[in-house]
């Protein structure tokens, strides 16, 4: 029996998959903020609140022309945290992103309100992203 913050995280990533906004929407909270890693990379830094996250995930799309996929691997989680384990793959300007992730989410009342990223090769992804 998966443990439902686990759900909420695999219903997530589907939404994501299928672009259903609303999906997703509706597992963020109001003032939820995503740390995304790197220096130069054009997604680095933290974005506060669902609009700015939109905003981040709406990036990701259009500097990949619509490439960018996320192959859910694993997920744990507990009352309060949940991580997530995946590939993120795209394609960028004749670059191929083919990177190995962790997503370490904390959430409350079912919603998630703190994102942090981890990726394997830190200076790739930001080199991708640039």
């Amino acid at each position: 029996m998966r443990h439902p913050n686990a759900q909420r995280i695999v219903e997530l990533f589907a939404a994501f998959r299928s672009g259903d906004i609303a999906g997703i929407s509706a597992m963020l909270a109001d003032d939820v903020v995503w740390r995304f890693p790197g220096r130069d990379g054009a997604l680095a830094g933290e974005h506060h609140g669902r609009d700015a996250v939109f905003a981040f995930l709406g990036k990701v799309m259009q500097l990949t022309e619509g490439t960018f996929h996320a192959e859910l691997e694993a997920v744990v989680a507990d009352d309060d945290w949940a991580v997530a384990l995946f590939r993120g793959h795209g394609q960028r300007a004749g670059r191929t992103l083919d990177n190995p992730t962790c997503l370490k989410m904390r959430l409350e009342h079912g919603r998630i309100i703190e994102v942090s990223e981890f990726v394997w090769d830190l200076y790739d992804v930001d080199e991708f992203w640039a």
